[in-house]
């Protein structure tokens, strides 16, 4: 027995030294140290707040990291793809991201990217690569670096971009219903300058233009160039520094349009008036200087036409304006007409016979008396009286806005659309006895309009068809304001009236009825913003709520 524990003894031993033996000389085989490597972030616990250019990193810190690496790329990210790749943003390796959250710079705007991290040491092996939302993408915002575009920086046939000069840009691109026009690659003059003029452009046409730093969309603007001059056999732009146009102007201006146009009966001119201006437009006493109505001349067809580039012109008239004679048409385009002491912008005595009267893009504020206005018993006609896309408001109570109220007068079609009338404080229109066939209103808002006792439409002794679509009628200016008077019908399509819209006489019913007062329907109707708070299609459409 005694033998036996001898030998268990030295088998111990012998196991013994073979175990200090072992831990001094090393093992036979290999330890593997990633056992010993950081623990990987919480995917669950990194949020991504993104902007244009630079996108907020939250995350859970790990115990044990003294430093993050963080890697964005707008390549797809796993773990067999190597750091750094064309296409990535790699931050952090320098040791700097060491606590959460951290606002990374340098993304470019309205792109998709994939983000990953890991979790460094010193003396240990960094972690695994944890993937944000599980290898899902977030994208920064929609960046904009180019300016508005100023009145002036836009011209019938052109456009001027700008931007930061020396900004990280290569291209814009020019688009027009989603159609790539044209690809304009910038040159380093351009880039340092920070401003590009796109050319070739259409009149009256719309755009869209993007801007790009490679791949990347730095900033898109929709803009619209603006009408161009209206065609005639002659065009005259007013120099600098002329504020009349009188009655000697306009006559060498007639007969320069005769030469141009081979005939003294028939002949037209558009008279250019330069924006931020305000001119005058009369006649000179030969006796004392003093001003006198004009007279358009005989034949003459014209277009007083506001020029791009700034603010519409004024036109502050002292004296009213004449039609006598014959005339294809007569237009007053892209003007703002204020009373200088006129009362009336048309004020006709004398016979005549024009074609078309037209205001368009046209606004006239605080007019005592009328826009048009026909008087005496000699014959007139005026085939088609036209407001387009105009803003009235303010118009006095002394006559109506359109007053002709004699059997010897014609004005066969009247036709208002996308207009905004306001604070009408007599009838709207005048036209007892006249010959008028049709009144078409479309796509207009009407606010604060008819004066005790008057009408929206008095057309007594006349069989006029009234045709209202797509039109809003809001507050009455007066309690006892009053409708239609006509032998003729109305037809209401799309139309509605608020509830503090009330006639007193002569009534109409729209064939809809918003339920709430101008004030509910309109922004500040008071002070002249009609911007739409319901979700209507109807009105004027420059005041349809932004979707």
């Amino acid at each position: 027995m005694k033998r036996i524990n001898n030998i268990l003894s030295i088998a111990f031993a012998g196991a013994l030294g073979l175990g200090i033996t072992a831990c001094t000389d090393g093992n036979d085989w290999e330890t593997d140290g990633s056992f010993n490597r950081l623990f990987g972030i919480d995917g669950k616990n990194i949020s991504v707040e993104a902007e244009e250019t630079q996108a907020t990193v939250s995350f859970s810190t790990i115990q044990g990291a003294e430093y993050y690496v963080i890697e964005f790329s707008t390549d797809t990210l796993y773990d067999e793809v190597e750091m750094g790749g064309p296409k990535a943003l790699v931050v952090g390796t320098d040791g700097s991201i060491k606590k959460s959250p951290v606002t990374v710079q340098g993304l470019a705007g309205d792109t998709k990217y994939y983000m990953r991290m890991k979790a460094m040491a010193t003396n240990k092996p960094d972690s695994k690569w944890v993937y944000y939302r599980e290898g899902k993408t977030f994208r920064t915002k929609a960046e904009q670096i180019f300016n508005e575009i100023p009145a002036e920086d836009r011209s019938e046939d052109r456009i001027r971009l700008s931007w930061m000069p020396n900004a990280d840009v290569t291209s814009i691109t020019v688009r027009q219903d989603e159609e790539l026009l044209d690809s304009i690659i910038l040159t380093d003059t351009d880039k340092a300058a920070g401003e590009y003029t796109v050319t070739n452009l259409a009149p009256s046409s719309t755009y869209v233009f993007t801007i790009f730093n490679g791949e990347a969309k730095r900033g898109q603007l929709t803009a619209s160039t603006t009408a161009a001059m209206p065609a005639a056999d002659f065009k005259y732009m007013l120099e600098e520094g002329v504020d009349v146009i009188t009655t000697t102007l306009l006559q060498e201006i007639a007969r320069m349009a005769q030469e141009a146009a081979g005939s003294t009966a028939s002949y037209s001119a558009t008279i250019g008036i330069p924006a931020n201006t305000t001119i005058d437009i009369h006649g000179v006493s030969d006796t004392d200087g003093s001003a006198t109505s004009i007279k358009i001349p005989d034949g003459m067809s014209v277009t007083f036409f506001g020029l791009a580039g700034g603010d519409a012109p004024v036109i502050n008239l002292s004296k009213s304006i004449g039609l006598d004679g014959s005339h294809a048409f007569v237009r007053f385009e892209n003007v703002k007409v204020t009373n200088g002491g006129c009362d009336y912008l048309i004020n006709q005595s004398a016979g005549c016979t024009v074609g078309t009267l037209e205001f368009k893009d046209f606004m006239m504020t605080d007019m005592p008396r009328s826009l048009v206005r026909l008087q005496g018993d000699t014959p007139k006609t005026i085939e088609n009286l036209v407001i387009d896309n105009s803003i009235i408001h303010n118009e006095g109570d002394g006559y109506a806005l359109m007053y002709f109220n004699n059997a010897a007068y014609t004005v066969r079609n009247i036709a208002i659309k996308n207009s905004t009338l306001s604070t009408m404080k007599h009838n709207v229109i005048q036209c007892p006895n006249a010959t008028v066939e049709k009144i078409d209103i479309a796509d207009c808002t009407f606010y604060d309009i008819i004066g005790s006792g008057r009408y929206f439409i008095d057309a007594q002794g006349s069989s006029v068809t009234t045709n209202v679509t797509n039109t809003i009628f809001a507050k009455t200016n007066n309690e006892k304001a009053k409708g239609i008077r006509t032998d003729g019908t109305t037809n209401f399509s799309n139309s509605y009236m608020t509830s503090d819209f009330v006639l007193a006489g002569n009534k109409f019913t729209t064939d809809m009825t918003f339920e709430g007062t101008a004030d509910d329907l309109f922004t500040d109707p008071a002070n002249g913003d009609f911007t739409l708070k319901a979700f209507i299609s109807a009105g004027d459409p420059r005041w349809y709520a932004a979707e």
